[in-house]
């Protein structure tokens, strides 16, 4: 028997909300690129036969799209490692994981399912039973049959998008003791004047220019930089960062890691200690920290979010699952897909915003706005006109909406009012 692995999602997806409105757990972005391609990556060291996923049925063709090549939604027999994707595995977890699937037991953390192995045509059942449940909205089963322990000492389950943004500088530097270099060892174009400081921890792909006046600098951390990033004239990078391809840092910014910026970005300002989905803008003056944006996003000038309660205690946070205190000090902004602001927008500590709301208003909005709304929330936002316009943004990038965006840009519709009510 092959074996493989199946990334699984799980109900947890409520929890990441509004990033996994529009896309599975396993593809919220982390270090350098998503956690489901970062399980992938790490178990095709182990050479693996192949990686498939398990998601809910709306994203099914976008995944499909995504991740040619492999199986989704299709369970099949064999030898298979089942692991949720909200998994992420530190330094040596990944072969305290594997030792313990090994031995035929399902691991848990938080009473959650971290992963199991499966052999025969059991495999195709259980992959079956974890489809159910999603549908269901009940938690992911527990294979019959099987011992049950504790996750390993460096791995981590994602409950909530504060802890990517927590964790992700932990996540560059364990991305660069791991990932092969050799892809990234290219000299940056500098102009006269641009400067690069530690470089060893300076990873850089093909196309990259850096303009004059500009300063890389991975003192702090590593800085990896994806095909084609452009960083404009006096931007300073302050590592650990990842720019993704084709990200523009605009002149002037000031990038303080960790920072995780997927491709095709425009960034400017002050952002400190975020996480950008991918096909973000945010090209202006004014603070963005601690921090998720979407995709297909975009700050107006002047925009500002807080990260800090004056009184330094830890921020309390909306989820669909009420508001919880998110232990942690600094928590900025969650930002879903297409969802954009009016030029000086304020944001307070931990707002939510859900996926293709328009953010405009005096005052600060509230600590959520949900979906499809207008204004400071209080509006909905006709679903015709929110897809006219991202029809146009995406056009702006030379991408198509095919009918599958469409398909689910409806479906969210439905989703999100389930989620967050009435507002």
């Amino acid at each position: 028997m092959s074996r493989h692995l199946v990334v699984f999602e799980d109900t947890g997806w409520r929890r990441l909300h509004p990033i996994t409105l529009s896309r599975p757990t396993f593809d919220c972005r982390i270090g350098v690129t998503t956690l489901g391609r970062r399980l992938a990556a790490q178990f095709q060291q182990r050479e693996l036969k192949r990686v498939d996923f398990l998601c809910r049925p709306a994203l099914r063709p976008v995944v499909e799209r995504e991740e040619t090549g492999h199986t989704v939604n299709h369970p099949g027999e064999g030898d298979v490692l089942f692991v949720n994707g909200r998994v992420l595995l530190l330094g040596n977890a990944l072969e305290d994981l594997v030792f313990l699937l090994d031995k035929a037991v399902a691991v848990e953390r938080h009473g959650e399912l971290v992963g199991a192995r499966v052999t025969g045509p059991a495999a195709r059942s259980f992959g079956h039973a974890l489809l159910e449940a999603l549908a269901a909205g009940e938690p992911a089963p527990f294979p019959p049959d099987h011992s049950v322990a504790g996750a390993p000492e460096g791995l981590r389950l994602v409950r909530h998008l504060w802890d990517l943004v927590a964790w992700n500088g932990e996540v560059l530097e364990d991305d660069f003791d791991w990932i092969p270099h050799a892809p990234y060892q290219r000299p940056p174009e500098l102009a006269p004047g641009a400067q690069t400081l530690h470089r060893e921890r300076l990873l850089v792909r093909e196309g990259v220019q850096v303009e004059a006046g500009a300063i890389l600098d991975a003192a702090s951390g590593p800085i990896f930089l994806g095909e084609g990033v452009h960083v404009q004239h006096n931007a300073v990078v302050l590592g650990p960062a990842y720019l993704g391809p084709r990200t523009v840092v605009r002149v002037g910014a000031r990038l303080e890691g960790p920072l995780s910026l997927g491709p095709v970005c425009r960034v400017g300002g002050e952002v400190h200690a975020s996480l950008f989905q991918g096909h973000a803008n945010k090209q202006h003056d004014g603070f963005l920290g601690h921090a998720y944006l979407g995709s297909w996003t975009n700050l107006g000038a002047g925009t500002d979010n807080s990260d800090l309660k004056n009184n330094y205690s830890t921020v309390r946070v909306w989820t669909p699952e009420g508001v919880v205190d998110s232990g942690e000090t600094f928590v900025g902004l969650f930002l879903g897909d297409h969802s954009k602001s009016a030029i000086g927008t304020r944001f307070n500590t931990g707002t939510v915003v859900g996926f293709s709301s328009n953010v405009f208003g005096t005052g600060f909005p509230p600590k959520l706005v949900p979906s499809f709304r207008w204004g400071m929330g209080e509006e909905a936002y006709d679903l015709e006109k929110a897809l006219a316009v991202a029809r146009t943004v995406l056009a702006r990038r030379q991408v198509a909406m095919e009918p599958a965006d469409e398909v689910l840009f409806r479906d969210i519709q439905k989703t999100a009012a389930a989620l967050e009510g009435p507002g």
